[in-house]
């Protein structure tokens, strides 16, 4: 007589998260979504390494940062959004924005 119960493979499917599932069928993480995440993690960390020596507001990191200010303003946003930011003065009506003293080290 056939057990009702089986056992399960360790490397089984249905032991392996979801994530780990979907990589294997796609054939890993694609190398562009690799880059492009590559590329904003550099450009967040530029960002962060100008507000150390001070705040600044978009235009003035955009500048220094050779992007332009909307690109940079998406930046800051997420950058605020995650608690490694905080809006500081308003010069000229913009707002400046100093990194967070928990973030004041360079993380890589």
């Amino acid at each position: 007589m056939v057990s009702e119960q089986t056992e399960t493979n360790p490397s089984s499917p249905q032991k392996k998260a979801p994530l780990r599932i979907l990589r294997e069928r796609r054939g890993g993480v694609p190398r562009a979504l690799v880059e492009q995440n590559q590329r904003r993690n550099s450009i967040r960390r530029s960002i962060l390494e100008v507000l150390r020596e001070g705040p600044r507001t978009v235009p003035e990191l955009a500048r220094v940062v050779g992007l332009p200010t909307h690109d940079v303003f998406r930046h800051i946003v997420s950058l605020k959004k995650y608690g490694n930011v905080v809006e500081a003065d308003q010069v000229d009506g913009y707002f400046q924005y100093a990194v967070t003293e928990d973030h004041t080290e360079l993380s890589s």
